[in-house]
């Protein structure tokens, strides 16, 4: 193939790769636009009190079931709570009655954080 025939291919080629990347840049434009409008819409309003974790924070740790107090580490510290998802049953009723027997927050996140590095 002569030298002109291998130009003419690679400029061909390199035409194509850049409209490609054109269009994907332009659609990731798209996309940023998109949330970004997300972002600006005003968020609706909620009372105050209607947080998940608000209503749950002002039972004592004593009165709250487990399902409830799952629902009050999710709302607290979702990192920690998606380590605690990830426990077995018998890690999960540890920490639960850990915190029944009023253990902190900080000590609970500490506890989850141990057993999810141990098993």
């Amino acid at each position: 193939m002569s030298l002109g025939k291998l130009l003419a291919i690679a400029g061909c080629l390199a035409i194509s790769v850049g409209n490609c990347l054109a269009l994907s840049e332009e659609e990731y434009l798209k996309y940023i636009d998109a949330e970004a409008s997300k972002l600006s819409e005003p968020a609706t309003a909620r009372a105050p009190d209607s947080s998940p974790g608000k209503n749950l924070e002002a039972k004592d740790a004593s009165q709250l079931s487990q399902k409830e107090f799952e629902r009050l580490l999710k709302a607290k510290a979702k990192g920690t709570y998606s380590f605690y998802e990830s426990l077995v049953e018998k890690d999960k009723a540890e920490v639960y009655k850990s915190y029944v027997k009023g253990a902190s927050m900080g000590q609970i996140r500490r506890m989850i954080i141990n057993r999810k590095m141990n098993r």
